[in-house]
């Protein structure tokens, strides 16, 4: 998912920056101002900086900056939908499949990481709306365990359990990699994805087409 001043690897050129839709452009402009300095502090001057666009363009995309925050969260959100799309894809679950996958859901959080780390720092109550922030939480979740607890992928398995297990696999999932990748756990071991393989394997154990032992 050089992370630390905007979602993209790399220093694009100005002619990169312009090609870019301005609503992405603030966006990561939002980023690089966060990271910098707090949520209570930035203005949306510094934002129209950062972006390279006026002021006046930001206002017309976002009405301040509590409205910027949510339109990051809903960023993390695509990037997790993308991944559980890509394992409810794949037509047979096995270890090495589950492993590639890992390794897919590793790179939308590194390209990610930037922003749940100003996410974390603002907090919940700078996006304002508690309720409707554990609503959209909820429903993104939802959005989830529907698509890898699919009956095809579990066919001998209760319902309620493939929801379980899948529900378990992403919270795993979500958590790990978020304080590895964003938060910048360090990990002695010499390959973390074998161990996080095993556990999400042990989850999905029933959909897998070789079941683990």
């Amino acid at each position: 998912m050089g992370h630390d001043t905007g979602l993209y690897s790399g220093s694009p050129t100005q002619s990169d920056v312009r090609k870019k839709p301005t609503r992405d452009r603030i966006l990561d402009g939002a980023v690089a101002v966060f990271g910098d300095r707090s949520f209570v502090e930035a203005t949306m001057e510094d934002i129209a900086r950062a972006a390279k666009v006026t002021r006046a363009t930001v206002y017309a995309y976002f009405p301040g900056k509590v409205e910027i925050l949510r339109a990051l969260v809903a960023r993390v959100y695509e990037v997790a939908d993308g991944v559980c799309a890509s394992l409810a894809a794949r037509d047979e679950w096995s270890r090495e499949e589950v492993r590639a996958w890992l390794h897919e859901a590793a790179a939308g959080w590194r390209e990610m990481a930037p922003v749940i780390r100003v996410l974390a720092a603002a907090g919940s109550t700078a996006v304002g709306d508690p309720g409707g922030a554990r609503d959209r939480s909820l429903a993104a979740h939802e959005r989830y365990v529907a698509l890898l607890a699919d009956p095809r992928h579990w066919p001998d398995t209760p319902p309620a359990e493939a929801r379980q297990r899948a529900l378990m696999a992403v919270l795993q999932v979500e958590s790990f990699l978020s304080i590895w990748i964003a938060g910048g756990w360090p990990l002695a071991t010499d390959d973390p994805f074998d161990l996080l393989t095993d556990a999400i394997c042990h989850l999905l154990g029933p959909a897998l087409r070789e079941r683990p032992g």
